[in-house]
C-alpha cells in the first residue's frame, strides 16, 4: 500500500458536505481553513491509531488557494502544543491557484501553445504592459480592450481545461476571476466525446443509493450529489498565499507542487513562476521524468525542499488525463525517490 488517503468536502456544500443552519451554509476562505483544520484534528482525535503516521495535505486547483493555509494551521498546532501533535510531512499541489497575476501567464500559455499569432503576443505585451486582468486596465487604453478581444476570439472554442479536447462549453472569460460565485453546474449529456460524459457517469454512480449506503451518507442531508455542489455560496478572502509557502519551506516542510502542461486555466508558467519567487537554489535541474520508459513531463528539485513537476499531456486536473503518470508520480515522491 502507498497511503491511505482522506477526502475532504469542502467549503461546505461540496460533494456530501452539508450545513444544518442557514447563517452556516455561506462559508469564506477564513472559515474554511478553520472548519478543515478542525476537522482533521478531530480525525486524529477519534482515530489514535493513525497519529504517528507521515500525514500530508493535498489538492487541485482551488486547492492552490487552502491547502497551504490549512497546512501552515496544522503546523501552528502542532508548535503550540495545546493540541493533539499530527505527524505533519509536507504538501501536495496539483494545478493550483496561488497568486493575484496568475491569469496574466494564460496569453503567454496560449502564445506557446500557438492559440495566438507572435504578433498579437508582442502587440498585447506592448500596449497593455504585460497586465492582461480586465479589472486593472484603464478604460481609456482601448487599443490594450481591443487586442484583449482579439485574443478572446482565438480562444473562445477552446476547451480551456484541456486545450486538446472537444470544445463543450459556453464562453469563458478567462482574464477575469470573480472574488464571489455560487456555483451551479447542470450539463446536457450532448456527446460522449466531452469530458463532461464522464463527470455525468460519476453523477449516476454517486446517486446510486447503494453507493450512498457504503459511503455511509447520512439519510435526509444530500438528497442530491452534484460534481460542482450545486449552488454553493462561497466567497473568496484569500487572493495570495506565496507567503504561506515560504512559511512552510522554511521549517523544513516538502512539497511537491505539479501542474498539466495543455492547462490554460492554471498554466504551468504562472506556477514555475512563484516558484521561482520563493528559491533560486536549485539542487535537481530541469529534466525529463519517464514512466514505462516514456517521459511523461519534465521535473526540477529545490534546496527548500520543493519538487514542481510538469505532466506531459495533462490538463487541469493533470489525474483527469494521466492517471498511471500521476499514481507514479505520488509513489515516487511519498517515498523519497527521484522523479
Amino acid at each position: 500500500m502507498i497511503a491511505s488517503i482522506i477526502f475532504l468536502d469542502i467549503p461546505v456544500g461540496t460533494g456530501f458536505s452539508y450545513a444544518r443552519t442557514i447563517s452556516t451554509s455561506h462559508s469564506t476562505d477564513i472559515q474554511l481553513f478553520s472548519q478543515a483544520h478542525d476537522f482533521i484534528r478531530k480525525w486524529f482525535e477519534s482515530h489514535p491509531e493513525f497519529v504517528s503516521n507521515p500525514f500530508y495535505i493535498g489538492g487541485d486547483s482551488y486547492s492552490g488557494n487552502t491547502v497551504p493555509v490549512i497546512t501552515q494551521l496544522v503546523s501552528d498546532g502542532n508548535e503550540a502544543g495545546n493540541e493533539l501533535y499530527i505527524n505533519l510531512k509536507g504538501y501536495i499541489l496539483g494545478n493550483p491557484l496561488t497568486f493575484p497575476d496568475e491569469s496574466n501567464y494564460q496569453i503567454r500559455f496560449a502564445a506557446g501553445m500557438g492559440l495566438i499569432s507572435d504578433e498579437l503576443f508582442k502587440s498585447l505585451f506592448l500596449v497593455c504592459g504585460g497586465e492582461y486582468r480586465l479589472d486593472y486596465i484603464r478604460p481609456s487604453n482601448m487599443e490594450c480592450l481591443q487586442n484583449l478581444e482579439l485574443y478572446q476570439q482565438c480562444i473562445d472554442e477552446i476547451e480551456p481545461s484541456h486545450i486538446l479536447e472537444p470544445y463543450c462549453g459556453g464562453r469563458v472569460w478567462l482574464i477575469k476571476l470573480p472574488s464571489r460565485r455560487v456555483i451551479h453546474e447542470h450539463h446536457s449529456l450532448s456527446s460522449y466525446i466531452c469530458r463532461i460524459f464522464s463527470y455525468k457517469l460519476v453523477y449516476y454512480w454517486l446517486n446510486e443509493a447503494t453507493v450512498r449506503e457504503a459511503l455511509h451518507i447520512r439519510k435526509g442531508t444530500i438528497k442530491e450529489w452534484i460534481r460542482c455542489g450545486g449552488d454553493v455560496n462561497f466567497t473568496r478572502t484569500i487572493y495570495d498565499v506565496r507567503p504561506y509557502h515560504f512559511n512552510l519551506s522554511n521549517k523544513g516542510y516538502r512539497s511537491l507542487i505539479y501542474n498539466g502542461d495543455h492547462d490554460l486555466l492554471i498554466p504551468h508558467q504562472s506556477t514555475q513562476a512563484w516558484i521561482k519567487d520563493l528559491t533560486s537554489n536549485v539542487v535537481d535541474r530541469w529534466r525529463p521524468w519517464k514512466v514505462n520508459g516514456q517521459v511523461a513531463g519534465y521535473t526540477e528539485s529545490y534546496s527548500n525542499m520543493m519538487t514542481f513537476a510538469t505532466v506531459k499531456g495533462g490538463g487541469h486536473t493533470a489525474p483527469e488525463q494521466k492517471r498511471e503518470e500521476c499514481a507514479t508520480m505520488f509513489k515516487r515522491w511519498i517515498f523519497k525517490e527521484s522523479l
